[in-house]
This record gives C-alpha cells, sequence and structure tokens, in this order.
C-alpha cells in the first residue's frame, strides 16, 4: 500500500510537471525526470536541504502517509517519503533517480538483456503512469518512468 501511495503522489507531481514544460525544457525519454529521498526523518533531511540549496517542500497528505514535494522557485524535481519504522533494519536512507522512457516493458527488457536486475516490477500509479525499480550491473538502483497522459 505505502508504495502505491508513494507511486500516486509522485504521479502527480510528475504530471503537473509535465503539463507545466510544455516547451522544449521538458525531459525527453532518456532523461532524469524525478528524485526521491527516502528517510526516517523527514524533518531532518528538509532541514538541512532547505539550509544547503534552498529547496521549498509541500507535504502532500496521501491517507496513511504524507509525501512531501520538493521544488526550487516554481519547479518541483523531486520528493520526500518517510521509511517506516517497522522497515529502517531494512531500507537504508538513499536517493532514487527515475528516468522517463517510452515503453517502460520494452525498456525493462532491455535493461535486463544487458544485465540489469529487477528490484521492483512494473507498477501501475494510478492513471498517471507506470514505474519499475532496476539494479544496474554496478549494483546502483534506479527507476524507470512512463508517463500514460
Amino acid at each position: 500500500m505505502r508504495a502505491y501511495l508513494v507511486a500516486s503522489a509522485l504521479a502527480m507531481a510528475l504530471n503537473l510537471n509535465a503539463a507545466e514544460n510544455t516547451t522544449a525544457m521538458a525531459p525527453k525519454a532518456g532523461e532524469f525526470v524525478w528524485n526521491e529521498l527516502a528517510t526516517p526523518n523527514v524533518q531532518e533531511a528538509k532541514n538541512f536541504y532547505s539550509k544547503v540549496f534552498g529547496w521549498e517542500f509541500i507535504d502532500k497528505n496521501m491517507g496513511e502517509m504524507t509525501y512531501t514535494i520538493i521544488k526550487k522557485g516554481d519547479k518541483e524535481f523531486g520528493g520526500i517519503w518517510s521509511i517506516p519504522a517497522a522497515q529502517q533494519n531494512q531500507i537504508p536512507p538513499h536517493w532514487l533517480a527515475y528516468i522517463l522512457v517510452e515503453n517502460i516493458e520494452q525498456s525493462l527488457a532491455k535493461a535486463r538483456q544487458n544485465g540489469a536486475t529487477v528490484i521492483k516490477p512494473v507498477q501501475k500509479a494510478g492513471d498517471m503512469g507506470l514505474f519499475a525499480v532496476i539494479k544496474d550491473p554496478t549494483g546502483a538502483h534506479l527507476a524507470l518512468w512512463q508517463n500514460l497522459k
């Protein structure tokens, strides 16, 4: 359920960004489109990143959790979610980058053919998009994102 809530918040933010970025500046397939921080202490992260980079934050109540949108000026470019206390021994604090793809199934197959391991198979994020998480051959995690709208 938590993964769905995070994905739903991510989908809302990505679609809002896509709607606002109708110029040549809009991300294209193969480019980074979102960055997400998982942390046991969202407030400490907000304090740090606001002081170091001048980031601002918008908290979105998702029912069972709060998803924090990261922004600088009028650009939203990332999110923060809290690792549940019961999972803090299994999930370390980390950043996860999302790369835009045109067809998530084809991109996932291509990634597998080239040595990636699927960590989280394709999941739907509401009506907004699809995402999957992979580990590249060097051990780094990243997410693939396909817009549906």
